[in-house]
C-alpha cells in the first residue's frame, strides 16, 4: 500500500512538472506607448505572440473600461469590457493578437504616467517603445533595469526603445515617464485611426498556404481553359458548316439539299 502511494505521488509530480514545463507563454510582447498622440491621453498598443492558445488575463488602468482586441492575421475585432477588478479576460482565436486602449490624462500641462504590465502568462521577451510627443518638454523616461536607445522616424518623431527578458507570470512590471506639455498640443490631432505601431507580417505557415492556393487556382484555370477552348472551336466549326457549303464555301440556300453553285450535296 505504501509503495502504491509513493508511485502515485511520483506520477502526480511528473504530471504537474510536465504541465508547468509545457505551460502556454508569450514568446514575444511588443508594447507601444504614445502619449498625447491624437487625444489628450496615453495610447497603449500591445502586440502579443504566444507559443500556444490559452486563456489570458491582463490588468488595465481603473479609468479604462473597454479594450479593442484584434485577433489573428485576419484582424477579427471585438471590444472587451473590464471586470470589477480592472482585468481583461479572454481566450484568443489564435496565437497572435493586439490590444488597444486610451487612458485619459488629467487636465494639466504636467504629464506623469506609470504603465503597468501584468499578465497571467510568462513573457520571454518584452519590447517597449515610447513615442516622444512633438510638444513635450523635459521628457524623462525612467527605467534603469534595461538598455534604452532612441530612434527617429522619417517624420522626425523620436522613440525610446527598451527590451526586457524573462518576465514571470503575474509579476507586476512598471515603466514610468514624465514630461511637460505647456500648450497641450497633440502630435496628430484629428486622426481617426492610429497607424499600426509595429509592422505586422504573415506567419510562414499562412504565407505557404496562400502561395499554395494561388498555384492551385492557376493550375485549375489553365485546365479549364484547355477543356473549354476545344469545345468552343468545335461549336464554331459546326456553325460554319450549317451556314456555308462544305465544298465551295458558298452560302447555303434554305430548302435545298444541293448547292446551287457547285451541285454538291450539302
Amino acid at each position: 500500500m505504501k509503495l502504491r502511494i509513493q508511485f502515485l505521488a511520483i506520477l502526480f509530480f511528473l504530471w504537474t512538472g510536465a504541465g508547468s514545463l509545457f505551460a502556454a507563454r508569450f514568446t514575444e510582447a511588443r508594447v507601444d506607448l504614445w502619449p498625447d498622440y491624437d487625444q489628450p491621453a496615453m495610447l497603449v498598443m500591445m502586440e502579443m505572440s504566444m507559443d500556444s492558445v490559452a486563456p489570458v488575463v491582463f490588468v488595465i488602468p481603473e479609468s479604462v473600461k473597454h479594450v479593442r482586441i484584434r485577433e489573428g492575421y485576419l484582424d477579427f475585432q471585438k471590444i472587451i469590457t473590464a471586470d470589477a477588478m480592472n482585468m481583461i479576460r479572454f481566450t484568443p482565436r489564435g496565437d497572435h493578437f493586439t490590444m488597444t486602449y486610451y487612458d485619459m490624462f488629467p487636465d494639466t500641462s504636467y504629464r506623469s504616467y506609470d504603465y503597468f504590465f501584468y499578465s497571467n502568462l510568462a513573457v520571454d521577451t518584452l519590447y517597449i517603445r515610447i513615442q516622444k510627443p512633438s510638444a513635450a518638454l523635459d521628457f524623462d523616461f525612467m527605467d534603469a533595469t534595461a538598455w534604452t536607445r532612441e530612434v527617429k522616424d522619417r517624420s522626425g518623431l523620436v522613440y525610446s526603445m527598451t527590451k526586457f527578458a524573462a518576465i514571470r507570470p503575474e509579476e507586476p512590471f512598471m515603466v514610468s515617464l514624465r514630461y511637460i506639455n505647456p500648450s497641450r498640443q497633440l502630435t496628430a490631432p484629428g486622426t481617426m485611426e492610429p497607424p499600426e505601431p509595429i509592422r505586422r507580417q504573415l506567419s510562414p505557415a499562412v504565407r505557404r498556404i496562400g502561395i499554395g492556393l494561388f498555384i492551385l487556382m492557376l493550375i485549375l484555370a489553365l485546365l479549364i481553359r484547355r477543356v473549354v477552348r476545344p469545345v468552343h472551336d468545335d461549336t464554331e466549326r459546326e456553325s460554319h458548316a450549317m451556314r456555308f457549303c462544305g465544298y465551295c464555301g458558298a452560302p447555303r440556300t434554305t430548302g435545298h439539299l444541293f448547292c446551287p453553285f457547285c451541285g454538291k450535296k450539302y
